[in-house]
């Protein structure tokens, strides 16, 4: 039995230069700068003391929370069933995370899943610098060489349920949203983007004429996701990853997941085109 999950609590990120994030996190995204350290960006999106972490170094990592400390040992003995290797952090990881403890495993792409006990949560309402809508990080979006190994890991592994698959790509209820990672074929491994849910239609329409009005590059959208019925906007920027900006999503079905064609109208039922393979359709992305 797969241990219950809270939330989807942060994506920590390296980055070549923390002055330049700084920058882009508050500016461009919209973020609030709640901390800073000498090789750490702590972003708030929500009440939660941080969702977005750029690092000077290290590794990709997604972290969920559970909602209590036995939840640790049922998840860490459930992967370890399952053939992965978890690890516990030591007491600098976790503060460094300002989660009180968790486990750390490698998922098949490379990207470092933390699951975590007691992260930080702020007092203080959430104040972003410019009127982005923003109310939650919403998803993660994960590139795979190998999605089907990838799938096993996030279901078999982690416990988490397929919501819908668009081709190969798969989209995974970890706390009974739609989905809250996405993992996609790909030409190579890592993070692919994340997204940070926003109020309304209006949100994600005054964020797209904010990247024109800036010459950022739109890299989907403005488009409507067919799987989870979230409407969005994506920009691609620091860490060579998409940002995207949606609406809320629909409940996964309740009848179980549907399979979509491996088709661009799969990934934007609106028929917004993408500069990214893997948003294109097809399993061949050269």
């Amino acid at each position: 039995m797969s241990a219950p999950y809270r939330d989807l609590r942060y994506l920590r990120l390296p980055v070549p230069n923390l002055d330049a994030a700084a920058e882009y996190g508050c500016d461009i995204l919209g973020l609030q700068l709640e901390d800073r350290s000498e090789d750490a960006l702590y972003f708030r999106s929500d009440a939660r003391n941080h969702s977005l972490c750029f690092t000077a170094g290290g590794s990709a990592s997604v972290a969920i929370t559970v909602g209590e400390r036995a939840d640790l040992d049922r998840v860490s003995d459930q992967l370890t069933a399952a053939g992965f290797a978890p690890h516990w952090m030591d007491d600098e990881a976790a503060e460094h995370r300002q989660v009180k403890t968790g486990i750390t495993v490698p998922a098949p792409n490379g990207v470092t899943v933390e699951v975590v006990w007691r992260p930080l949560t702020s007092g203080w309402p959430f104040h972003g610098p410019r009127p982005t809508g923003i109310t939650e990080l919403q998803a993660v979006q994960l590139a795979c060489t190998d999605v089907e190994a990838n799938e096993a890991f996030w279901t078999n592994g982690i416990g988490g349920t397929v919501s819908d698959w668009a081709g190969q790509a798969a989209f995974i209820n970890i706390d009974g949203a739609h989905h809250r990672i996405a993992i996609y074929p790909s030409a190579r491994d890592g993070v692919l983007g994340v997204t940070f849910g926003v109020d309304s239609t209006d949100h994600i329409m005054r964020n797209w004429y904010f990247l024109q009005s800036r010459q950022l590059p739109v890299a989907h959208g403005p488009g409507r996701q067919p799987t989870s019925g979230a409407q969005f906007v994506s920009t691609k920027g620091v860490g060579d990853i998409l940002y995207t900006y949606a609406t809320a999503m629909e409940p996964p079905p309740p009848t179980g997941p549907r399979q979509f064609p491996d088709a661009a109208l799969s990934h934007c039922s609106w028929g917004s085109p993408s500069t990214l393979a893997e948003f294109n359709g097809g399993t061949e992305h050269d």
